[in-house]
Formats: C-alpha cells, sequence, structure tokens
C-alpha cells in the first residue's frame, strides 16, 4: 500500500522535503502526465515505524490531498487511480 495524492493537490512543495524515501516527485516529473504531484507506489513507506502518519500527509496543508489506508475509494483520484482513504 502507499499513499495517494489526489487531484485536490495544490503543488505547494510542502511534502516533496519531508518523504523519507523521496517517493514523491513534482507534476513535471509525474509520470501519469497528470499536473499533480504523484507518490511512487514501489518506494512508499508509509513512514511505518518512523510516524504515526506518512511525514507527507502531516506536511500537507490541504485537507484529504493525501491520502493512506485500506479502504479503496474513486472520488478525487487523480488519473483513474482508485484514492485510499484513512
Amino acid at each position: 500500500m502507499a499513499v495517494i495524492i489526489t487531484d485536490t493537490c495544490i503543488s505547494c512543495d510542502a511534502c516533496l522535503d519531508e518523504c523519507p524515501t523521496e517517493s514523491i516527485v513534482d507534476n513535471d516529473e509525474n509520470p501519469t502526465g497528470e499536473d499533480i504531484y504523484y507518490v511512487n507506489r514501489e518506494t512508499c513507506s508509509e513512514c511505518i515505524a518512523d510516524h504515526d502518519t506518512p511525514a507527507c500527509a502531516e506536511a500537507c496543508p490541504t485537507e484529504g490531498c493525501i491520502v493512506w489506508g485500506d479502504a479503496p475509494k474513486t472520488e478525487g483520484a487523480a488519473a483513474g487511480e482508485p484514492c485510499i482513504e484513512d
């Protein structure tokens, strides 16, 4: 499982420096072509064992922009990918 950034992302850069695995890329490097930030699912650890919640979500000023957890959701998903809400 990985953190997902939804289309409510305001591209503020708050999450970029907080990611300990450097799994977040800005909209210029988003492999989906979407104009929002992107989390690489292969390298995202959700900050398990490091924090109570993902560090990027703690840094994000936009409510609901960064989501994670077990329940799939589609509302607000970027590029048709399922969102995960906590």
